[in-house]
C-alpha cells in the first residue's frame, strides 16, 4: 500500500476515538441487525434491479442470433 503509515495512524486514532464500544455489523449474528422482513425486502429489491437488466441483454442477445440466422 502506498500510503501503509498514514493508513496505520488513522486507523489508530479511530479506535482510540470509539473506545471499547462495537459497531453494529461487527456483531456475528445478523438477527439482531436485520428487521423481521428485510431479507425479503433485499431479495425483492435485487429481483427488481438485476431482472430487467437480464431479460435486456438476453432479448439483445437472441434478436442478434436470430438474425444472423435469418439473413
Amino acid at each position: 500500500m502506498l500510503f501503509r503509515g498514514r493508513f496505520d495512524k488513522q486507523i489508530e486514532h479511530i479506535k482510540e476515538q470509539r473506545g471499547d464500544s462495537k459497531r453494529v455489523f461487527d456483531e456475528d449474528d445478523l438477527s439482531s441487525v436485520l428487521e423481521k422482513n428485510d431479507v425479503l425486502a433485499m431479495i425483492i429489491s435485487a429481483m427488481i434491479t438485476i431482472l430487467p437488466v437480464a431479460l435486456v441483454f438476453l432479448v439483445a442477445l437472441s434478436a442478434l442470433g436470430f438474425f444472423f440466422v435469418v439473413r
